[in-house]
C-alpha cells in the first residue's frame, strides 16, 4: 500500500516534522506561479496541529528566495540540500520560516502526498526562525504548540 494514497496511514504520519506535497491555493497564502493558474504544487513542513485537528501550521519549501522580498524574508529562510533530501530537484532549497501557513487537516489527509520527515537538526533551526519572525504572532505559535 502506498503511504501517499492511504488516508489512515497518512493521518498517522501527519506529525510535527512531516513533509508533504500538495496543490495549494491563494487562500492558503500561496500565489499561483503563472497567469491563469489557480493553484501551485508546493512542499511543506508540518510545524504543529491545533487541538481540534482542524488546522495544521506549516512552512513552505521553495527552490529560491523571492528577490523582491529578500530584505524582509531573507533572514527567516533555512537552507536544505538535495544531498540530504532526495525529493528536492535543486542542489539547495529554502524553508520559508517567515510566516506560518494554516492548512486544513482534512485537505492534507485527502489531497497531500506524504514525502517523509525533516531531519531533527533542520527542525530545530526552522522552529527558531519561525519563533523569531515578526510575522508570526504569539497566539499562532501557541495555537500550533510551537511555543
Amino acid at each position: 500500500m502506498d503511504l501517499g494514497e492511504s488516508s489512515a496511514l497518512k493521518s498517522l504520519s501527519l506529525q510535527v516534522g512531516s513533509i508533504f506535497k500538495m496543490k495549494l491555493l491563494p487562500q492558503d497564502g500561496v500565489t499561483p506561479k503563472n497567469p491563469g493558474d489557480t493553484d501551485r504544487t508546493k512542499y511543506f513542513v508540518v510545524l504543529g496541529i491545533d487541538d481540534s485537528k482542524v488546522l495544521v501550521g506549516s512552512v513552505l519549501i521553495n527552490s529560491h528566495i523571492n528577490n523582491k522580498l529578500f530584505s524582509i524574508i531573507g533572514p527567516y529562510q533555512h537552507c536544505i540540500y538535495e544531498a540530504d533530501y532526495s525529493f528536492l530537484t535543486h542542489e539547495e532549497s529554502f524553508i520559508d520560516c517567515f510566516q506560518v501557513k494554516e492548512i486544513s487537516y482534512d485537505r492534507i489527509i485527502n489531497e497531500a502526498e506524504y514525502i517523509g520527515l525533516i531531519e531533527d537538526v533542520d527542525m530545530v533551526s526552522v522552529k527558531e526562525l519561525v519563533i523569531s519572525s515578526p510575522a508570526n504572532r504569539k497566539f499562532i505559535l501557541k495555537k500550533f504548540h510551537i511555543l
